[in-house]
């Protein structure tokens, strides 16, 4: 066996998946068939929560260098007036301790990914290509890799997925649209500093500001209009006139995309798991397709880490697919829903306002796998206070965890770390005889007065505890 875990495709989602592993304790081997950085964004937002996990896996001060905080965004009518949105007061931090949203350079960061993954030891072998795989043995053109798992990351078109015939189960939309990054050459230029759906009917567009002086235009296409009539620069130039000339916006990247949702009717064969936009696709409106990859990778890192450790029966692996299938449905059913929205205030029609930027509309959690209990708090994130200055999770550790006012607890299993906690950092969630069991992936399995009982459950799922 050459690694513990062979990752296919090393976008975002993949590196992440395989940094992860590799600090858990894993040897992990990751292919990808470019040798080079993508050199133009394509993903471009990132939430507080994926932040986050940048910070764990301690990239924190790298994603800085190459993302900029958003001060907020709305969907407004045809008139420019909004019709539902939020804005951010500078510096504000979200229930994670990072900025809510913030926009960023792709090749930059994925630069970053591929450095910090050599360095905490993953075996990254990049221009090489997948040509077959056998139960856990990859073949690709440079020989063939052994896993004890294999992870596919490679993608809405995914080698992996189609090898594992696993379907796309379709949400039920699809739009055309052409997406087009450009460089601000005139800072002086007046754009918005929100992303801005602009719900015209005669043209429906979105503005998003990126990092530094990038600016994204997408533009949904009109009944009519080919993929080729509209891949140009001189059409996308004609398009981006209402904001700017050729001498204060330089044409980047024109791409056509058809905006889908679908979910895969499965996340894993056996011992080979699928990721990223390999598992689901959704329109770009709500930025959380790479988000929702992340939190795949960091789900799966830690489970497959605690099996190989022998701190979890091989069991806990299927809660891979109980917990990201159905939250990861409930994304792509949201950004669907967002893409609804555009359209209703565009051409009349009725839609939620719940679905919009700052409609107030819950965000999924983990309804079954390795959680338990009836507390409104499981499943969800564990919040991360900033406390003199620092953020809360350094005291968590990278494992498992109990938050817990009662400072001593012999009633905790070797391997999870007691952590004393002022109930006034986590208001109705840490609280006087509470224990709040947290996983590595930072999300709450339990809120109990009976660790004991609860641990019990867990084990349902796999887990063993040392």
């Amino acid at each position: 066996m050459d690694a513990d875990l062979v990752v296919v495709g090393c976008g975002p989602v993949g590196l992440m998946a395989a940094i992860r592993a590799a600090q858990h304790g894993l040897s992990v081997a990751a292919v990808d068939r470019l040798t080079e950085v993508y050199p133009l964004p394509r993903a471009i937002g990132m939430d507080d929560e994926i932040q986050r996990l940048f910070a764990t896996a301690g990239m924190l001060d790298g994603l800085h260098r190459c993302s900029t905080p958003m001060p907020g965004a709305e969907f407004q009518d045809r008139y420019g007036t909004r019709v539902v949105g939020y804005d951010l007061e500078p510096g504000s931090v979200g229930p994670h301790g990072h900025p809510p949203v913030v926009a960023f350079d792709q090749p930059s960061l994925e630069r970053l990914m591929q450095a910090h993954a050599r360095a905490v030891g993953v075996d990254l072998r990049l221009g090489v290509e997948v040509v077959g795989l056998s139960n856990t043995t990859v073949h690709t053109d440079a020989g063939t890799i052994t896993g004890r798992w294999v992870l596919g990351a490679d993608g809405a078109s995914s080698f992996v997925r189609k090898h594992l015939d696993i379907a796309l189960e379709d949400q039920g939309f699809d739009e055309p649209w052409v997406v087009t990054d450009t460089t601000l050459l005139d800072p002086d230029l007046p754009l918005p500093r929100n992303c801005i759906q602009h719900c015209d009917p005669a043209r429906v567009v979105t503005f998003v500001p990126g990092h530094g002086t990038r600016r994204r235009w997408e533009f949904q296409l009109q009944p009519g209009e080919t993929h080729d009539e509209m891949s140009t620069h001189e059409r996308v130039a004609e398009l981006l006139a209402p904001w700017g000339t050729a001498a204060e916006l330089q044409i980047d990247r024109v791409a056509v995309y058809r905006f889908h949702a679908t979910v895969a009717e499965r996340f894993r064969v056996g011992d080979v798991f699928i990721a990223g936009d390999a598992a689901h696709q959704m329109p770009p409106f709500n930025g959380q397709g790479m988000c929702a990859g992340m939190r795949d990778a960091d789900n799966l890192a830690w489970k497959l880490a605690a099996v190989a450790a022998g701190q979890a029966d091989p069991t806990l692996l299927d809660s891979y697919d109980v917990e990201r299938r159905p939250h990861a449905r409930g994304q792509v059913e949201h950004a669907a829903d967002a893409g609804r929205l555009i359209n209703a205030i565009a051409h009349g029609g009725e839609a939620a306002l719940e679905a919009g930027y700052g409609g107030g509309r819950s965000f999924p959690h983990l309804e079954a796998g390795c959680v338990t209990g009836a507390h409104r708090r499981v499943g969800y994130p564990f919040p991360q206070p900033i406390v003199d200055g620092m953020g809360y999770d350094r005291a968590l550790g990278d494992g498992w965890a109990a938050v817990t006012t009662v400072e001593d607890r012999p009633d905790l299993p070797a391997g999870v770390r007691a952590v004393d906690a002022d109930p006034a950092w986590f208001p109705g969630l840490v609280e006087s005889g509470i224990t709040v069991l947290v996983r590595p992936d930072r999300y709450v399995a339990a809120v109990t007065d009976d660790p004991t009982s609860a641990v019990r459950a867990l084990a349902a799922a796999g887990m063993r505890f040392g």
